[in-house]
C-alpha cells in the first residue's frame, strides 16, 4: 500500500479567498451563507465550507 501523504492532491482542492465589506459581523455571516448558497445551487455537487474573519483598517495606503 502506498499513499502520498496525509494531505489532499493539489488537483483534489480548490482554494480562494473573498473580500466583503459589511457592517456587522451579523451581516458578513449572512452575505457569506449567501455566497455558499450560490455555489450550492450552480454547482449542486459543491462541498465546502466558509470562515468569516475580520479584516484590520490600517488607513489604507500612505497619502503621496
Amino acid at each position: 500500500l502506498l499513499t502520498d501523504g496525509p494531505f489532499s492532491e493539489a488537483k483534489e482542492v480548490i482554494g480562494g479567498f473573498s473580500l466583503i465589506e459589511a457592517k456587522s459581523h451579523a451581516e458578513a455571516v449572512e452575505l457569506a451563507t449567501k455566497f455558499m448558497e450560490l455555489h450550492r445551487i450552480h454547482w449542486p455537487a459543491f462541498v465546502g465550507e466558509a470562515e468569516v474573519r475580520p479584516l484590520e483598517d490600517n488607513g489604507g495606503p500612505p497619502q503621496a
